[in-house]
């Protein structure tokens, strides 16, 4: 016996509505939900200070070798100075480089880190 097709053409059963999770569209939606896909492109975060020369040589490496981050600058966020407090923060620049905590400014580190 035949199995009947759906409008679809499709002869394993009926089709669901549901989109395929491992679609790029379905990914570009998870992340909108998740928050901003700036967040989720950039795999550094580094916590900063106005005063601090280098966060500014840290900042302006990525920036040279066009590497995405996020500046949290404790000067300016309270809510970045828990942060950094909360991850043991004692002197900056601070770099989270795709989950690994770097305590300060090293070029060799970091590129070891980022290229992981």
């Amino acid at each position: 016996m035949a199995r009947r097709s759906n409008s679809r053409g499709n002869a394993s059963g009926p089709k669901k509505n549901s989109q395929n999770p491992n679609s790029n569209s379905a990914k570009a939606r998870n992340q909108h939900k998740q928050g901003s896909s700036k967040a989720k492109a950039a795999s550094v975060e580094i916590y900063t200070a106005s005063f601090c020369p280098h966060c500014q040589d840290a900042k302006m490496y990525m920036q040279v070798n066009k590497i995405k981050f996020i500046e949290h600058n404790l000067d300016r966020s309270k809510g970045a100075e828990k942060k950094f407090l909360g991850m043991g923060g004692k002197k900056i620049p601070l770099l989270v480089v795709k989950g690994k905590i770097l305590r300060s400014w090293n070029q060799e580190a970091f590129e070891k880190a980022y290229k992981a």
